[in-house]
Protein backbone atom coordinates (compact mmCIF):
# COMPACT_ATOMS: atom_id res chain seq x y z
CA UNK A 1 0.00 0.00 0.00
CA UNK A 2 2.72 2.37 0.79
CA UNK A 3 4.69 1.59 -2.35
CA UNK A 4 1.27 2.39 -4.22
CA UNK A 5 0.82 5.58 -2.63
CA UNK A 6 4.16 6.75 -3.31
CA UNK A 7 4.45 5.48 -6.75
CA UNK A 8 0.85 7.70 -7.47
CA UNK A 9 2.36 10.68 -5.33
CA UNK A 10 -0.61 10.61 -2.93
CA UNK A 11 1.61 12.13 -0.02
CA UNK A 12 1.48 11.04 3.71
CA UNK A 13 -1.29 8.83 5.12
CA UNK A 14 -3.93 10.36 7.11
CA UNK A 15 -6.00 7.75 7.86
CA UNK A 16 -6.40 3.38 7.61
CA UNK A 17 -9.06 1.25 8.80
CA UNK A 18 -9.27 -2.73 7.83
CA UNK A 19 -11.19 -5.45 8.61
CA UNK A 20 -10.84 -8.82 10.55
CA UNK A 21 -11.20 -12.04 8.73
CA UNK A 22 -14.66 -13.72 10.22
CA UNK A 23 -13.81 -16.60 13.01
CA UNK A 24 -13.45 -19.75 11.13
CA UNK A 25 -16.97 -21.30 12.54
CA UNK A 26 -15.27 -25.05 14.26
CA UNK A 27 -18.15 -25.64 16.26
CA UNK A 28 -20.50 -25.79 13.34
CA UNK A 29 -17.98 -28.47 11.62
CA UNK A 30 -16.67 -30.46 14.14
CA UNK A 31 -19.75 -31.15 16.74
CA UNK A 32 -21.59 -32.78 13.79
CA UNK A 33 -18.77 -34.56 12.79
CA UNK A 34 -17.71 -36.17 16.09
CA UNK A 35 -20.99 -37.13 16.67
CA UNK A 36 -21.84 -38.45 12.76
CA UNK A 37 -18.80 -40.26 12.03
CA UNK A 38 -18.70 -42.78 15.27
CA UNK A 39 -22.64 -43.16 14.35
CA UNK A 40 -22.30 -43.96 11.09
CA UNK A 41 -19.16 -46.48 12.15
CA UNK A 42 -21.65 -48.23 14.73
CA UNK A 43 -24.02 -48.40 12.63
CA UNK A 44 -21.96 -50.20 9.68
CA UNK A 45 -20.72 -52.18 12.38
CA UNK A 46 -23.93 -53.31 13.30
CA UNK A 47 -25.14 -54.02 9.94
CA UNK A 48 -22.10 -56.73 9.26
CA UNK A 49 -22.42 -58.12 12.28
CA UNK A 50 -26.77 -58.34 12.07
CA UNK A 51 -25.95 -59.91 8.47
CA UNK A 52 -23.17 -62.38 9.27
CA UNK A 53 -26.13 -63.67 12.18
CA UNK A 54 -28.91 -63.59 10.92
CA UNK A 55 -29.26 -61.41 7.72
CA UNK A 56 -31.17 -58.66 8.82
CA UNK A 57 -28.58 -55.59 8.24
CA UNK A 58 -30.96 -53.33 6.85
CA UNK A 59 -31.84 -53.05 11.03
CA UNK A 60 -29.36 -51.18 10.90
CA UNK A 61 -30.18 -48.83 8.31
CA UNK A 62 -31.63 -45.83 10.23
CA UNK A 63 -28.48 -45.46 12.58
CA UNK A 64 -26.32 -45.19 9.18
CA UNK A 65 -28.49 -42.71 7.77
CA UNK A 66 -28.39 -40.54 10.45
CA UNK A 67 -24.93 -40.91 11.00
CA UNK A 68 -24.77 -40.00 7.59
CA UNK A 69 -27.26 -37.07 7.65
CA UNK A 70 -25.01 -35.59 10.40
CA UNK A 71 -22.13 -36.19 8.64
CA UNK A 72 -23.29 -34.66 5.36
CA UNK A 73 -24.52 -31.23 7.60
CA UNK A 74 -20.75 -31.08 8.56
CA UNK A 75 -19.79 -31.12 5.02
CA UNK A 76 -22.67 -28.76 4.17
CA UNK A 77 -21.18 -25.56 7.41
CA UNK A 78 -17.78 -26.11 6.20
CA UNK A 79 -18.27 -25.59 2.33
CA UNK A 80 -20.37 -22.66 3.47
CA UNK A 81 -17.55 -21.38 5.68
CA UNK A 82 -15.04 -21.58 2.81
CA UNK A 83 -17.29 -20.27 0.23
CA UNK A 84 -18.35 -17.14 2.05
CA UNK A 85 -15.12 -16.15 3.61
CA UNK A 86 -14.48 -12.19 2.54
CA UNK A 87 -11.03 -11.98 1.96
CA UNK A 88 -8.91 -8.70 4.45
CA UNK A 89 -9.55 -5.83 2.65
CA UNK A 90 -7.38 -2.30 3.87
CA UNK A 91 -8.52 1.17 2.76
CA UNK A 92 -6.03 4.10 3.29
CA UNK A 93 -6.72 7.95 3.39
CA UNK A 94 -3.60 9.89 2.22
CA UNK A 95 -3.22 13.80 1.56
CA UNK A 96 -3.69 13.15 -1.97
CA UNK A 97 -6.34 10.32 -2.54
CA UNK A 98 -7.11 6.92 -1.69
CA UNK A 99 -5.84 3.16 -1.45
CA UNK A 100 -7.97 0.49 -0.97
CA UNK A 101 -5.85 -3.39 -0.78
CA UNK A 102 -7.49 -6.45 -0.75
CA UNK A 103 -4.91 -9.17 0.12
CA UNK A 104 -4.02 -10.85 -2.70
CA UNK A 105 -4.44 -8.96 -5.11
CA UNK A 106 -3.01 -5.41 -6.62
CA UNK A 107 -3.92 -2.28 -4.53
CA UNK A 108 -5.43 0.25 -5.94
CA UNK A 109 -4.83 4.02 -6.20
CA UNK A 110 -7.38 6.91 -6.53
CA UNK A 111 -6.20 10.58 -6.26
CA UNK A 112 -9.04 12.85 -5.45
CA UNK A 113 -9.32 13.85 -9.24
CA UNK A 114 -10.28 10.14 -10.06
CA UNK A 115 -13.16 9.84 -8.16
CA UNK A 116 -16.69 10.94 -8.60
CA UNK A 117 -17.52 11.69 -5.43
CA UNK A 118 -18.30 9.46 -2.20
CA UNK A 119 -21.98 8.74 -0.43
CA UNK A 120 -23.23 8.46 3.54
CA UNK A 121 -25.44 6.58 5.04
CA UNK A 122 -26.14 6.33 8.99
CA UNK A 123 -29.26 4.20 10.24
CA UNK A 124 -30.04 3.71 13.79
CA UNK A 125 -31.14 0.27 14.40
CA UNK A 126 -33.24 -0.39 18.02
CA UNK A 127 -34.62 -3.68 19.32
CA UNK A 128 -36.61 -1.88 21.51
CA UNK A 129 -34.18 -2.50 24.76
CA UNK A 130 -30.95 -1.25 22.97
CA UNK A 131 -29.72 0.49 19.60
CA UNK A 132 -27.00 1.19 17.53
CA UNK A 133 -25.98 3.47 14.75
CA UNK A 134 -24.60 1.77 11.46
CA UNK A 135 -22.14 3.41 9.35
CA UNK A 136 -21.55 3.41 5.71
CA UNK A 137 -19.28 5.20 3.41
CA UNK A 138 -19.14 4.84 -0.68
CA UNK A 139 -16.61 5.54 -2.75
CA UNK A 140 -17.13 6.16 -6.73
CA UNK A 141 -14.32 6.32 -8.70
CA UNK A 142 -14.09 7.28 -12.24
CA UNK A 143 -12.98 4.10 -13.24
CA UNK A 144 -13.73 0.64 -11.50
CA UNK A 145 -16.43 -0.32 -9.50
CA UNK A 146 -17.53 1.44 -6.31
CA UNK A 147 -16.76 0.09 -2.82
CA UNK A 148 -18.00 0.88 0.71
CA UNK A 149 -16.27 1.59 3.87
CA UNK A 150 -18.85 0.06 7.12
CA UNK A 151 -18.42 -0.94 10.80
CA UNK A 152 -16.64 -3.93 9.63
CA UNK A 153 -13.68 -1.80 9.61
CA UNK A 154 -11.70 -0.91 12.55
CA UNK A 155 -12.20 2.75 12.95
CA UNK A 156 -14.83 3.21 10.49
CA UNK A 157 -16.70 5.95 11.74
CA UNK A 158 -13.50 8.62 12.53
CA UNK A 159 -12.22 7.61 9.27
CA UNK A 160 -15.53 8.24 7.08
CA UNK A 161 -15.60 11.48 8.89
CA UNK A 162 -11.92 13.03 8.07
CA UNK A 163 -12.22 11.68 4.44
CA UNK A 164 -15.49 13.32 4.51
CA UNK A 165 -13.75 16.24 5.77
CA UNK A 166 -10.54 16.03 2.94
CA UNK A 167 -13.00 14.80 -0.06
CA UNK A 168 -14.96 18.25 0.69
CA UNK A 169 -11.96 20.30 1.02
CA UNK A 170 -11.17 19.36 -2.83
CA UNK A 171 -14.40 19.26 -4.20
CA UNK A 172 -15.93 22.30 -2.60
CA UNK A 173 -14.06 25.22 -4.69
CA UNK A 174 -14.37 23.06 -8.20
CA UNK A 175 -18.06 22.56 -7.80
CA UNK A 176 -18.25 26.39 -6.69
CA UNK A 177 -16.23 27.48 -9.50
CA UNK A 178 -18.98 25.81 -11.91
CA UNK A 179 -21.50 27.26 -10.56
CA UNK A 180 -19.93 30.77 -10.72
CA UNK A 181 -19.32 29.63 -14.33
CA UNK A 182 -23.13 29.25 -14.87
CA UNK A 183 -23.11 25.49 -14.72
CA UNK A 184 -25.55 22.87 -12.79
CA UNK A 185 -23.93 20.67 -10.86
CA UNK A 186 -25.30 17.15 -9.72
CA UNK A 187 -25.13 15.33 -6.65
CA UNK A 188 -27.10 12.14 -7.62
CA UNK A 189 -30.73 13.19 -6.21
CA UNK A 190 -30.25 16.67 -5.52
CA UNK A 191 -28.68 19.71 -8.06
CA UNK A 192 -27.49 22.85 -8.22
CA UNK A 193 -27.38 25.80 -10.56
CA UNK A 194 -27.19 29.81 -10.34
CA UNK A 195 -30.64 30.25 -10.07
CA UNK A 196 -32.07 27.36 -7.85
CA UNK A 197 -31.87 24.10 -5.90
CA UNK A 198 -33.51 21.07 -7.65
CA UNK A 199 -34.28 17.36 -6.37
CA UNK A 200 -35.04 15.21 -9.27
CA UNK A 201 -37.53 16.44 -11.34
CA UNK A 202 -38.81 19.61 -9.27
CA UNK A 203 -37.32 22.96 -9.26
CA UNK A 204 -36.87 25.46 -6.42
CA UNK A 205 -35.68 29.46 -7.20
CA UNK A 206 -33.21 30.70 -4.83
CA UNK A 207 -35.72 33.42 -3.83
CA UNK A 208 -38.42 30.67 -2.23
CA UNK A 209 -36.21 28.99 -0.44
CA UNK A 210 -36.61 29.76 3.61
CA UNK A 211 -33.97 26.87 4.76
CA UNK A 212 -31.70 23.39 3.67
CA UNK A 213 -31.57 21.49 6.47
CA UNK A 214 -30.46 17.22 7.45
CA UNK A 215 -32.86 16.16 9.98
CA UNK A 216 -32.91 12.80 11.15
CA UNK A 217 -31.31 11.11 8.03
CA UNK A 218 -33.22 13.51 5.38
CA UNK A 219 -32.24 16.12 3.55
CA UNK A 220 -35.07 18.29 3.60
CA UNK A 221 -35.80 21.64 1.17
CA UNK A 222 -38.14 24.01 3.11
CA UNK A 223 -40.05 26.78 0.81
CA UNK A 224 -41.06 30.48 2.23
CA UNK A 225 -44.95 29.51 3.60
CA UNK A 226 -44.40 26.33 3.33
CA UNK A 227 -45.14 24.10 6.75
CA UNK A 228 -43.65 21.05 5.04
CA UNK A 229 -40.62 20.42 3.05
CA UNK A 230 -40.90 21.34 -0.27
CA UNK A 231 -38.67 18.37 -1.11
CA UNK A 232 -37.65 15.85 1.36
CA UNK A 233 -34.97 12.96 0.03
CA UNK A 234 -32.58 10.39 2.20
CA UNK A 235 -29.06 12.03 2.58
CA UNK A 236 -27.43 8.67 1.36
CA UNK A 237 -29.77 9.54 -2.03
CA UNK A 238 -27.31 12.81 -2.19
CA UNK A 239 -23.78 12.40 -3.44
CA UNK A 240 -21.10 14.66 -2.01
CA UNK A 241 -23.64 15.91 0.97
CA UNK A 242 -21.07 18.09 2.63
CA UNK A 243 -20.16 20.02 -0.63
CA UNK A 244 -24.18 20.46 -1.59
CA UNK A 245 -24.70 21.37 1.98
CA UNK A 246 -22.65 24.45 1.70
CA UNK A 247 -23.06 25.50 -1.64
CA UNK A 248 -26.54 25.39 -1.01
CA UNK A 249 -26.29 27.85 2.22
CA UNK A 250 -23.93 29.60 0.18
CA UNK A 251 -26.51 30.55 -2.66
CA UNK A 252 -29.41 31.30 -0.01
CA UNK A 253 -27.65 33.59 1.59
CA UNK A 254 -26.77 35.31 -1.54
CA UNK A 255 -30.41 35.65 -2.58
CA UNK A 256 -31.48 36.95 0.76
Amino acid sequence: MRTVAREFELGRRQGLVWTEPERFPWILVLLPALIGLPLSWFGISDALEKQRSDGTWYYALPLIVLGASIVAAAGYFLFLAISRRQPRVWVGHYQHGIVREIAGHVPEAYAWDEINGIRRRSTKVTNGITSATTHELWVYPREGAEFVVTDAYKGAVRFTDELDKAFTRVRLPQDSARLEAGERVDFLGAHLDSAGVGCFDQRLDWREVALIRVEHGWLEIHRHGDRKPWARLPVEAVRNLSVFLTLARRMCQGAA
